[in-house]
């Protein structure tokens, strides 16, 4: 009988341990990071976050918890030892950059091809980072690359997010009043084409594109590295398009657009 009640007690001191090792997980449904950081600091644990590739369809469904990993969820008992990963959906953009850059520089009355600075016509957009463009002085027509990013592909391939990076530049660019061009460095890249920054109602369109993380930045050596580094950092954070969102118009499977 003696040995009874001493197991009895050894497993109630089992049980009784167990669960002090043992936390009960948050219901987190609905909550943003922000939100969700405030929660944790009430639980002694280690923990991540991830993106999930949940296809965003509207603003609202942006910085909302998704699941926790593996088969936990809400009200699960989870060991303290553990390492936690919570899922959330992509950030919110926070474009602004783009607004604030001023141009430092005389446009007017000049021509890109002749001074590397001047405004131009625009022939038709091509795909996120070229176009073709008609000098306002000179009257000649020539591609230019835009400097400084790499859209996916539309052409050369079909990559996620290259059409919408490829309408998205379009638009902006068939709706100015005014474009003034601006060359930096070399004026022509080994295909043939114009390199430079596309500004586009006094904003930089170059700048914009990673502010809405259609590109990185692939400038190093410019007077416009530091800010193009600070905007692609911010956008890779919020791991929204070209950093890793789901692109609901792409065939991963197949490697095209739908």
């Amino acid at each position: 009988m003696k040995k009874i009640v001493l197991f009895l007690i050894s497993i109630a001191i089992l049980f009784i341990v167990g669960c002090e090792n043992t936390i009960t997980l948050p219901q987190l449904d609905g909550k943003s990071r922000a939100e969700i950081e405030e929660i944790m600091k009430e639980y002694d644990i280690n923990y991540e976050f991830k993106f999930s590739d949940k296809i965003i369809t509207s603003t609202d469904d942006l910085d909302k918890f998704v699941k926790y990993n593996g088969s936990y969820k809400g009200g699960s008992t989870f060991p303290l030892g553990n390492f936690l990963t919570i899922y959330t959906t992509v950030l919110p953009l926070y474009p602004h950059l783009y607004k604030e850059l001023e141009m430092d520089f005389e446009w007017e009355g000049k021509s890109f091809i002749d001074d590397g600075v001047g405004e131009v016509e625009l022939v038709y957009a091509t795909d996120g980072d070229t176009a073709t463009f008609k000098d306002k002085i000179t009257g000649e027509s020539f591609r230019l690359r835009f400097l400084g990013i790499d859209t996916p592909e539309t052409h050369a391939g079909e990559d996620p997010w290259g059409l919408d990076a490829s309408e998205y530049t379009k638009k902006r660019l068939e709706n100015a009043t005014t474009i003034v061009l601006e060359a930096e460095g070399a004026r022509t890249e080994t295909y043939g084409r114009y390199l430079g920054f596309v500004w586009v109602d006094g904003e930089l369109l170059n700048l914009e594109i990673i502010e809405q993380a259609y590109s990185n930045s692939t400038l190093s050596k410019s007077k416009y590295k530091d800010v193009f580094m600070e905007a692609s950092i911010y956008s890779m954070k919020t791991g929204r398009r070209f950093f890793g969102e789901t692109d609901p118009k792409y065939d991963y499977e197949n490697r095209r657009f739908y």
